[in-house]
């Protein structure tokens, strides 16, 4: 894919691992852009809607982004940090944004269920909506969608699959 812009504005990434699997972590103008659980996804299928839509092009390698990132999950999974202080660039819709941001001001030992994120928003009957937004989170972890659960204080939707999402919420102490 062609960049339009200079080396500097493409979207560089890195592929880690972590105690709950392999990671790609990306990063556009050193800010983070996307982190997820790699699966049986190929990277370039995970990066190519957010080349696409930034119009820039893709480049694995080193960014101060992609260390910090890297630095701040291995203290996060080591206990040591308990919220993440990094650059991101939500990329998304303004109702997503929205969503994602919520999900940043819930502290670590604590969970809401989606009609709370809802409200939060103001948007009362919205939950369903919100719910879409949260399962189309870009940035896993750093944006902590695992930590909405649903109504009832039942773990619902996880695109990392719910063994992860409990494996957080236990390793920050939620669940016992």
């Amino acid at each position: 894919m062609k960049s339009t812009a200079g080396k500097d504005r493409a979207i560089h990434y890195a592929v880690f691992s972590t105690p709950l699997g392999k990671m790609i972590a990306a990063g556009y103008k050193n800010r983070l852009c996307r982190l997820e659980f790699l699966g049986r996804k190929k990277p370039s299928a995970i990066l190519k809607p957010i080349a696409e839509r930034l119009k820039t092009e893709m480049s694995g390698g080193k960014s101060p982004i992609l260390d910090e990132t890297r630095k701040q999950l291995k203290m996060y999974f080591d206990g040591r940090l308990k919220k993440f202080n990094l650059p991101v660039e939500l990329i998304g819709t303004d109702f997503q944004r929205s969503v994602w941001r919520q999900l940043t001001r819930i502290p670590q030992g604590k969970t809401v269920n989606y009609g709370k994120i809802a409200e939060r928003i103001g948007k009362p009957k919205g939950a369903r909506a919100a719910g879409m937004a949260i399962g189309s989170n870009p940035i896993s972890i750093v944006v902590p969608c695992h930590r909405v659960i649903g109504k009832s204080g039942d773990l619902v939707g996880f695109g990392g699959g719910l063994w992860r999402k409990k494996w957080l919420l236990k390793h920050e102490g939620t669940l016992s």
